[in-house]
Protein backbone atom coordinates (compact mmCIF):
# COMPACT_ATOMS: atom_id res chain seq x y z
CA UNK A 1 0.00 0.00 0.00
CA UNK A 2 1.18 3.82 -0.68
CA UNK A 3 2.37 5.64 2.23
CA UNK A 4 1.44 9.10 2.32
CA UNK A 5 4.12 12.21 1.77
CA UNK A 6 6.27 9.63 0.32
CA UNK A 7 6.94 10.65 -2.98
CA UNK A 8 8.12 7.40 -5.33
CA UNK A 9 10.97 6.53 -7.41
CA UNK A 10 10.02 3.58 -8.79
CA UNK A 11 6.56 2.70 -9.97
CA UNK A 12 4.77 1.33 -7.28
CA UNK A 13 1.63 -1.33 -6.54
CA UNK A 14 -2.05 -0.34 -6.00
CA UNK A 15 -4.78 -2.15 -3.78
CA UNK A 16 -7.97 -1.37 -5.22
CA UNK A 17 -11.65 -1.89 -3.57
CA UNK A 18 -14.21 -3.42 -5.93
CA UNK A 19 -16.86 -4.65 -3.32
CA UNK A 20 -16.50 -2.79 -0.24
CA UNK A 21 -18.24 -4.12 3.04
CA UNK A 22 -21.08 -1.30 2.80
CA UNK A 23 -22.23 -2.76 -0.35
CA UNK A 24 -23.50 -5.98 1.85
CA UNK A 25 -22.98 -8.24 -1.25
CA UNK A 26 -23.32 -12.26 -0.20
CA UNK A 27 -21.56 -13.43 -3.53
CA UNK A 28 -19.89 -12.55 -6.33
CA UNK A 29 -19.67 -14.15 -10.00
CA UNK A 30 -16.35 -14.81 -11.08
CA UNK A 31 -15.95 -15.37 -15.14
CA UNK A 32 -12.34 -16.85 -15.84
CA UNK A 33 -11.00 -15.94 -19.90
CA UNK A 34 -10.31 -18.91 -21.53
CA UNK A 35 -6.79 -18.86 -22.43
CA UNK A 36 -5.61 -19.88 -19.51
CA UNK A 37 -4.20 -16.62 -18.27
CA UNK A 38 -5.30 -16.96 -14.43
CA UNK A 39 -4.51 -19.34 -11.78
CA UNK A 40 -6.43 -20.09 -8.34
CA UNK A 41 -5.90 -19.71 -4.49
CA UNK A 42 -7.60 -21.30 -1.96
CA UNK A 43 -5.77 -19.94 1.15
CA UNK A 44 -2.81 -19.67 -0.09
CA UNK A 45 -2.75 -23.04 -1.90
CA UNK A 46 -3.15 -23.43 -5.81
CA UNK A 47 -6.57 -25.31 -7.17
CA UNK A 48 -8.23 -26.05 -10.39
CA UNK A 49 -8.89 -22.80 -12.29
CA UNK A 50 -11.46 -24.23 -15.08
CA UNK A 51 -10.67 -21.84 -17.68
CA UNK A 52 -13.82 -20.65 -19.45
CA UNK A 53 -15.48 -21.35 -16.41
CA UNK A 54 -18.16 -19.22 -14.10
CA UNK A 55 -17.64 -19.34 -10.71
CA UNK A 56 -19.90 -17.98 -7.66
CA UNK A 57 -18.63 -17.36 -4.32
CA UNK A 58 -20.79 -16.66 -1.75
CA UNK A 59 -20.36 -16.00 2.18
CA UNK A 60 -20.65 -19.40 4.18
CA UNK A 61 -21.38 -19.77 7.87
CA UNK A 62 -18.01 -18.46 8.65
CA UNK A 63 -15.86 -18.14 4.91
CA UNK A 64 -16.19 -18.20 1.64
CA UNK A 65 -17.53 -20.86 -0.46
CA UNK A 66 -16.86 -21.96 -4.34
CA UNK A 67 -20.43 -22.99 -5.50
CA UNK A 68 -19.87 -26.67 -6.96
CA UNK A 69 -16.52 -26.72 -5.31
CA UNK A 70 -15.42 -29.55 -2.85
CA UNK A 71 -13.25 -27.31 -0.88
CA UNK A 72 -14.12 -26.71 2.64
CA UNK A 73 -14.76 -22.68 3.89
CA UNK A 74 -11.89 -20.80 2.65
CA UNK A 75 -10.81 -17.59 4.14
CA UNK A 76 -9.33 -16.31 1.10
CA UNK A 77 -9.43 -16.62 -2.79
CA UNK A 78 -7.69 -15.30 -4.87
CA UNK A 79 -7.01 -15.13 -8.65
CA UNK A 80 -3.30 -14.12 -10.31
CA UNK A 81 -2.54 -13.38 -13.96
CA UNK A 82 0.05 -15.07 -15.05
CA UNK A 83 -0.01 -14.17 -18.61
CA UNK A 84 -2.41 -12.45 -21.28
CA UNK A 85 -3.62 -8.93 -21.54
CA UNK A 86 -7.72 -9.88 -21.00
CA UNK A 87 -8.70 -9.48 -16.81
CA UNK A 88 -11.42 -11.67 -14.78
CA UNK A 89 -14.94 -10.58 -14.79
CA UNK A 90 -16.36 -9.76 -11.87
CA UNK A 91 -20.11 -8.82 -11.35
CA UNK A 92 -22.50 -7.82 -10.24
CA UNK A 93 -20.05 -4.53 -9.26
CA UNK A 94 -21.26 -0.89 -8.31
CA UNK A 95 -20.87 1.80 -10.20
CA UNK A 96 -21.80 5.38 -8.83
CA UNK A 97 -22.30 4.40 -4.92
CA UNK A 98 -24.83 6.56 -2.96
CA UNK A 99 -24.76 8.82 -6.07
CA UNK A 100 -28.40 9.66 -8.41
CA UNK A 101 -25.90 7.54 -11.14
CA UNK A 102 -25.60 4.57 -9.04
CA UNK A 103 -25.94 1.23 -11.47
CA UNK A 104 -24.64 -2.50 -11.10
CA UNK A 105 -22.06 -3.58 -13.99
CA UNK A 106 -19.43 -5.91 -14.76
CA UNK A 107 -15.67 -5.37 -14.55
CA UNK A 108 -13.03 -7.27 -16.02
CA UNK A 109 -10.08 -6.88 -13.28
CA UNK A 110 -6.59 -7.38 -14.33
CA UNK A 111 -3.61 -8.80 -12.64
CA UNK A 112 -4.68 -10.15 -9.07
CA UNK A 113 -7.91 -10.24 -7.27
CA UNK A 114 -9.13 -11.00 -4.11
CA UNK A 115 -11.70 -11.89 -2.29
CA UNK A 116 -12.16 -12.44 1.99
CA UNK A 117 -14.99 -11.63 3.53
CA UNK A 118 -15.52 -8.59 6.19
CA UNK A 119 -17.83 -9.35 9.19
CA UNK A 120 -21.09 -10.09 7.45
CA UNK A 121 -20.29 -9.53 4.04
CA UNK A 122 -17.94 -10.16 1.16
CA UNK A 123 -15.01 -7.81 0.05
CA UNK A 124 -13.17 -7.54 -3.42
CA UNK A 125 -9.55 -6.46 -4.37
CA UNK A 126 -8.22 -5.71 -7.38
CA UNK A 127 -3.95 -5.29 -6.60
CA UNK A 128 -2.09 -3.56 -9.64
CA UNK A 129 0.39 -1.66 -11.14
CA UNK A 130 -0.01 2.06 -10.96
CA UNK A 131 0.33 2.78 -14.51
CA UNK A 132 -2.46 0.22 -15.47
CA UNK A 133 -4.99 1.73 -12.81
CA UNK A 134 -4.06 5.42 -14.43
CA UNK A 135 -5.19 3.85 -17.95
CA UNK A 136 -8.51 2.68 -16.67
CA UNK A 137 -8.95 5.61 -14.67
CA UNK A 138 -9.08 8.18 -17.60
CA UNK A 139 -11.12 6.69 -20.10
CA UNK A 140 -13.53 5.84 -16.79
CA UNK A 141 -13.72 9.39 -15.53
CA UNK A 142 -14.12 10.59 -19.22
CA UNK A 143 -14.97 9.20 -22.79
CA UNK A 144 -12.51 7.90 -24.47
CA UNK A 145 -13.69 10.51 -27.67
CA UNK A 146 -11.72 13.44 -25.46
CA UNK A 147 -8.80 15.05 -27.16
CA UNK A 148 -5.40 13.77 -25.85
CA UNK A 149 -4.35 16.46 -24.25
CA UNK A 150 -7.54 16.05 -22.16
CA UNK A 151 -6.69 12.43 -21.23
CA UNK A 152 -3.01 13.59 -20.15
CA UNK A 153 -4.13 15.81 -18.30
CA UNK A 154 -6.65 13.76 -16.88
CA UNK A 155 -3.65 10.89 -15.81
CA UNK A 156 -1.57 13.50 -14.63
CA UNK A 157 -4.14 14.48 -12.12
CA UNK A 158 -4.77 11.37 -11.47
CA UNK A 159 -1.55 10.10 -10.72
CA UNK A 160 -0.58 13.04 -8.05
CA UNK A 161 -4.17 12.66 -6.69
CA UNK A 162 -3.47 9.23 -5.83
CA UNK A 163 0.67 9.48 -5.00
CA UNK A 164 -0.45 12.11 -2.42
CA UNK A 165 -2.40 9.83 -1.04
CA UNK A 166 -3.54 12.27 1.66
CA UNK A 167 -7.43 11.51 2.54
CA UNK A 168 -6.50 7.43 3.13
CA UNK A 169 -10.15 6.87 3.23
CA UNK A 170 -10.18 3.16 2.78
CA UNK A 171 -6.86 2.06 4.48
CA UNK A 172 -8.81 0.65 7.63
CA UNK A 173 -9.96 -1.70 4.95
CA UNK A 174 -6.57 -2.61 4.02
CA UNK A 175 -6.73 -0.98 0.19
CA UNK A 176 -5.40 2.60 -0.94
CA UNK A 177 -8.34 3.52 -3.03
CA UNK A 178 -12.01 2.52 -3.79
CA UNK A 179 -13.34 1.55 -7.30
CA UNK A 180 -16.06 4.69 -7.56
CA UNK A 181 -16.50 8.43 -7.42
CA UNK A 182 -15.71 8.83 -3.21
CA UNK A 183 -12.21 8.01 -4.55
CA UNK A 184 -11.90 7.89 -8.46
CA UNK A 185 -13.48 6.34 -10.71
CA UNK A 186 -12.19 2.72 -11.88
CA UNK A 187 -13.96 0.11 -13.76
CA UNK A 188 -10.89 -2.09 -14.45
CA UNK A 189 -10.12 -2.61 -18.36
CA UNK A 190 -13.72 -2.12 -19.72
CA UNK A 191 -13.18 1.28 -20.49
CA UNK A 192 -9.52 0.62 -21.69
CA UNK A 193 -8.40 2.17 -25.62
CA UNK A 194 -5.57 2.90 -27.14
CA UNK A 195 -6.06 6.19 -26.42
CA UNK A 196 -6.21 6.20 -22.63
CA UNK A 197 -2.84 3.94 -23.07
CA UNK A 198 -1.31 6.13 -25.02
CA UNK A 199 -1.90 8.99 -22.56
CA UNK A 200 -0.79 6.79 -19.19
CA UNK A 201 2.92 6.19 -21.49
CA UNK A 202 3.00 9.30 -22.77
CA UNK A 203 3.02 10.75 -19.22
CA UNK A 204 4.59 7.93 -17.25
CA UNK A 205 5.49 8.69 -13.90
CA UNK A 206 5.13 12.26 -14.63
CA UNK A 207 2.92 14.53 -11.47
CA UNK A 208 2.47 17.80 -10.05
CA UNK A 209 4.36 19.49 -7.54
CA UNK A 210 3.69 22.26 -5.53
CA UNK A 211 7.18 24.01 -3.17
CA UNK A 212 8.45 20.10 -3.93
CA UNK A 213 5.75 18.57 -2.27
CA UNK A 214 2.92 16.48 -4.29
CA UNK A 215 -0.41 17.98 -4.68
CA UNK A 216 -3.11 16.95 -3.69
CA UNK A 217 -5.36 17.38 -7.65
CA UNK A 218 -8.52 16.80 -6.18
CA UNK A 219 -11.24 17.00 -9.52
CA UNK A 220 -15.18 17.28 -10.18
CA UNK A 221 -16.68 16.73 -13.15
CA UNK A 222 -18.13 21.19 -13.34
CA UNK A 223 -17.19 23.73 -11.55
CA UNK A 224 -20.19 25.76 -13.29
CA UNK A 225 -17.51 28.77 -13.99
CA UNK A 226 -15.64 29.66 -11.06
CA UNK A 227 -13.27 27.30 -9.23
CA UNK A 228 -13.95 26.69 -5.96
CA UNK A 229 -11.18 27.17 -2.83
CA UNK A 230 -10.02 23.74 -1.01
CA UNK A 231 -10.80 25.15 2.21
CA UNK A 232 -14.73 25.55 1.47
CA UNK A 233 -15.09 22.35 0.86
CA UNK A 234 -13.00 19.82 3.00
CA UNK A 235 -12.49 22.61 5.92
CA UNK A 236 -8.75 21.93 5.99
CA UNK A 237 -5.74 24.29 5.77
CA UNK A 238 -5.82 26.50 2.59
CA UNK A 239 -4.28 25.04 -1.04
CA UNK A 240 -2.41 27.53 -2.89
CA UNK A 241 -3.33 25.91 -5.79
CA UNK A 242 -6.89 25.39 -4.98
CA UNK A 243 -8.43 28.92 -5.72
CA UNK A 244 -11.30 30.83 -6.69
CA UNK A 245 -10.59 31.40 -10.02
CA UNK A 246 -12.89 31.91 -13.50
CA UNK A 247 -12.41 29.05 -15.56
CA UNK A 248 -12.02 31.27 -18.32
CA UNK A 249 -9.45 32.47 -20.48
CA UNK A 250 -8.90 35.55 -18.14
CA UNK A 251 -8.69 33.76 -14.65
CA UNK A 252 -8.78 36.87 -13.07
CA UNK A 253 -11.68 39.27 -11.12
CA UNK A 254 -14.30 36.81 -10.47
CA UNK A 255 -17.49 37.98 -9.12
CA UNK A 256 -17.61 37.97 -5.49
CA UNK A 257 -20.15 35.65 -5.14
CA UNK A 258 -20.25 35.28 -1.61
CA UNK A 259 -22.88 38.46 -1.93
CA UNK A 260 -25.92 37.04 -3.01
CA UNK A 261 -27.02 39.29 -5.29
CA UNK A 262 -24.00 38.50 -7.52
CA UNK A 263 -24.31 34.28 -6.50
CA UNK A 264 -28.09 34.86 -7.84
CA UNK A 265 -27.10 36.90 -10.85
CA UNK A 266 -24.10 34.27 -12.08
CA UNK A 267 -26.00 30.69 -11.29
CA UNK A 268 -29.18 32.17 -13.60
CA UNK A 269 -26.68 33.59 -16.39
CA UNK A 270 -24.77 31.74 -18.77
CA UNK A 271 -21.16 33.12 -18.73
CA UNK A 272 -18.86 31.81 -21.30
CA UNK A 273 -16.84 29.56 -19.33
CA UNK A 274 -15.05 26.58 -20.55
CA UNK A 275 -16.96 24.40 -18.86
CA UNK A 276 -20.39 26.25 -20.77
CA UNK A 277 -21.96 25.49 -24.02
CA UNK A 278 -19.99 28.75 -25.41
CA UNK A 279 -17.13 25.78 -25.51
CA UNK A 280 -18.81 22.02 -25.14
CA UNK A 281 -22.93 22.91 -27.35
CA UNK A 282 -24.65 20.32 -24.58
CA UNK A 283 -25.94 18.18 -27.69
CA UNK A 284 -22.19 16.90 -28.18
CA UNK A 285 -21.25 16.22 -24.23
CA UNK A 286 -22.65 12.92 -24.28
CA UNK A 287 -19.88 11.68 -26.46
CA UNK A 288 -17.04 12.79 -24.59
CA UNK A 289 -18.28 11.62 -20.53
CA UNK A 290 -17.63 8.59 -19.31
CA UNK A 291 -20.07 5.43 -19.66
CA UNK A 292 -21.21 5.73 -16.30
CA UNK A 293 -22.22 9.81 -16.78
CA UNK A 294 -25.20 10.80 -17.82
CA UNK A 295 -26.59 13.04 -21.03
CA UNK A 296 -27.65 16.25 -19.30
CA UNK A 297 -26.77 19.84 -18.85
CA UNK A 298 -23.81 20.04 -16.61
CA UNK A 299 -23.16 23.59 -16.62
CA UNK A 300 -26.64 25.15 -16.01
CA UNK A 301 -29.70 22.70 -14.67
CA UNK A 302 -33.13 22.58 -12.84
CA UNK A 303 -34.31 19.86 -10.31
CA UNK A 304 -37.98 19.82 -8.62
CA UNK A 305 -38.47 18.63 -5.97
CA UNK A 306 -41.69 17.77 -3.54
CA UNK A 307 -42.19 18.93 -0.18
CA UNK A 308 -42.85 15.43 0.63
CA UNK A 309 -40.04 13.78 -1.25
CA UNK A 310 -37.72 16.14 0.72
CA UNK A 311 -38.97 15.80 3.82
CA UNK A 312 -38.88 12.36 4.05
CA UNK A 313 -35.32 12.50 2.63
CA UNK A 314 -34.08 14.73 5.12
CA UNK A 315 -35.38 12.63 7.97
CA UNK A 316 -33.64 9.46 6.60
CA UNK A 317 -30.17 11.15 6.03
CA UNK A 318 -30.49 13.27 9.31
CA UNK A 319 -32.52 10.78 11.35
CA UNK A 320 -35.18 13.41 12.43
CA UNK A 321 -38.99 13.53 12.67
CA UNK A 322 -40.19 16.53 10.89
CA UNK A 323 -42.92 17.41 9.30
CA UNK A 324 -42.44 19.80 6.38
CA UNK A 325 -39.89 22.11 5.18
CA UNK A 326 -40.81 25.74 5.22
CA UNK A 327 -38.01 27.71 3.58
CA UNK A 328 -34.45 26.78 2.18
CA UNK A 329 -31.61 29.73 2.40
CA UNK A 330 -27.62 30.05 1.97
CA UNK A 331 -26.24 31.42 5.60
CA UNK A 332 -22.31 31.19 3.55
CA UNK A 333 -21.29 31.05 -0.12
CA UNK A 334 -18.50 29.84 -1.35
CA UNK A 335 -16.06 31.85 -3.90
CA UNK A 336 -17.88 29.48 -6.32
CA UNK A 337 -21.54 30.11 -5.40
CA UNK A 338 -21.58 26.68 -3.32
CA UNK A 339 -23.34 26.93 -0.03
CA UNK A 340 -20.78 26.17 2.52
CA UNK A 341 -23.96 27.03 5.45
CA UNK A 342 -27.11 26.13 4.09
CA UNK A 343 -30.11 27.32 6.26
CA UNK A 344 -33.63 25.30 6.53
CA UNK A 345 -36.62 26.66 8.56
CA UNK A 346 -38.59 23.31 8.97
CA UNK A 347 -41.71 22.23 11.21
CA UNK A 348 -40.67 19.62 13.89
CA UNK A 349 -42.86 16.66 15.42
CA UNK A 350 -45.27 19.29 16.86
CA UNK A 351 -45.43 21.68 14.12
CA UNK A 352 -43.17 24.29 15.75
CA UNK A 353 -40.69 25.89 13.49
CA UNK A 354 -36.90 25.56 13.72
CA UNK A 355 -34.14 25.79 12.25
CA UNK A 356 -31.92 23.47 10.78
CA UNK A 357 -27.89 24.32 9.68
CA UNK A 358 -26.16 22.05 7.08
CA UNK A 359 -22.82 22.91 7.34
CA UNK A 360 -21.08 21.53 3.75
CA UNK A 361 -21.47 21.21 0.65
CA UNK A 362 -21.88 17.54 0.94
CA UNK A 363 -24.42 17.17 3.55
CA UNK A 364 -26.46 19.70 1.31
CA UNK A 365 -26.49 17.74 -1.70
CA UNK A 366 -27.22 14.72 0.16
CA UNK A 367 -30.41 15.97 2.31
CA UNK A 368 -31.65 17.82 -0.74
CA UNK A 369 -32.39 15.06 -3.29
CA UNK A 370 -32.53 11.74 -2.59
CA UNK A 371 -30.24 10.64 -5.52
CA UNK A 372 -27.46 13.26 -4.60
CA UNK A 373 -27.96 16.82 -5.73
CA UNK A 374 -25.56 17.82 -8.94
CA UNK A 375 -24.26 20.88 -6.63
CA UNK A 376 -24.95 23.20 -3.63
CA UNK A 377 -24.07 26.47 -5.92
CA UNK A 378 -28.16 26.93 -5.90
CA UNK A 379 -30.75 29.65 -6.15
CA UNK A 380 -34.00 28.30 -4.24
CA UNK A 381 -37.61 29.18 -5.74
CA UNK A 382 -40.65 28.17 -4.03
CA UNK A 383 -44.20 27.07 -5.41
CA UNK A 384 -47.53 26.93 -4.84
CA UNK A 385 -47.08 28.08 -0.89
CA UNK A 386 -49.79 27.26 1.19
CA UNK A 387 -49.55 28.90 4.66
CA UNK A 388 -46.12 29.28 4.55
CA UNK A 389 -45.60 25.66 3.25
CA UNK A 390 -44.71 25.21 -0.27
CA UNK A 391 -45.85 22.38 -2.25
CA UNK A 392 -42.27 22.22 -4.29
CA UNK A 393 -38.97 23.61 -4.17
CA UNK A 394 -36.81 24.55 -7.95
CA UNK A 395 -33.56 24.40 -7.37
CA UNK A 396 -31.62 26.45 -10.25
CA UNK A 397 -28.19 25.28 -10.07
CA UNK A 398 -24.59 25.70 -11.45
CA UNK A 399 -22.31 22.82 -12.04
CA UNK A 400 -21.92 19.21 -11.00
CA UNK A 401 -19.63 18.53 -8.14
CA UNK A 402 -17.66 20.33 -5.42
CA UNK A 403 -15.53 22.21 -8.23
CA UNK A 404 -12.46 22.49 -6.09
CA UNK A 405 -9.15 21.31 -8.44
CA UNK A 406 -9.90 20.55 -12.30
CA UNK A 407 -13.38 21.17 -13.41
CA UNK A 408 -13.12 18.09 -16.01
CA UNK A 409 -16.05 19.36 -18.57
CA UNK A 410 -13.35 22.59 -18.65
CA UNK A 411 -10.97 20.79 -19.34
CA UNK A 412 -12.00 19.37 -22.12
CA UNK A 413 -13.35 22.97 -23.13
CA UNK A 414 -9.62 24.05 -23.08
CA UNK A 415 -8.34 20.46 -25.03
CA UNK A 416 -11.45 21.30 -27.97
CA UNK A 417 -10.07 24.86 -28.19
CA UNK A 418 -6.51 23.71 -27.99
CA UNK A 419 -5.00 24.15 -25.26
CA UNK A 420 -1.96 21.71 -24.46
CA UNK A 421 -1.69 19.35 -21.13
CA UNK A 422 0.25 21.71 -19.40
CA UNK A 423 -1.53 24.63 -19.97
CA UNK A 424 -4.96 22.76 -18.58
CA UNK A 425 -2.90 22.33 -15.54
CA UNK A 426 -1.26 25.37 -14.48
CA UNK A 427 -4.80 26.64 -15.12
CA UNK A 428 -6.57 24.41 -13.04
CA UNK A 429 -3.69 24.69 -10.01
CA UNK A 430 -1.90 27.90 -10.75
CA UNK A 431 1.73 27.41 -9.63
CA UNK A 432 2.36 23.97 -9.78
CA UNK A 433 5.40 22.39 -11.83
CA UNK A 434 4.95 19.59 -13.93
CA UNK A 435 7.89 16.42 -13.27
CA UNK A 436 8.71 13.18 -13.84
CA UNK A 437 9.77 11.03 -10.91
CA UNK A 438 10.18 8.03 -11.97
CA UNK A 439 10.66 6.43 -15.01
Amino acid sequence: MLEPGIIPNKEPRLRVGIVLPEDDQQEIQIDFPGDGSYILEVDGAYADARQGANLIIRLGKKGLLIQDSPFVEAEKIVFKQIKGEHGIAVHPVISGRSFHWKKYIMVHLPDKVEITRYQDTLMVVNELNLETYLMCVATAEMGSECPTSLIEAQTIVARSWMLANVEQKHVSLGFDVCNDDCCQRYQGLNNLTDHSQEGAKNTFGKVLLYDGKMVDARYSKACGGIMERFENIWFEEPLPYMQTLKDMPDVQNPPDLTVEKNAREWILGKPEAFCSDAYIPAKDLKKYLGSVDEAGTYFRWTVTVTNKDLTENINDKMSLNINAVKDIYPIQRGGSGRMILMGLIVLDENNLEKELVIKSDYQARSILHKKFLFSSAIVVDKKDDKKGVPEEFIFHGAGWGHGAGMCQIGALGMALAGYSTEEILKHYYPGVTLEAIYK
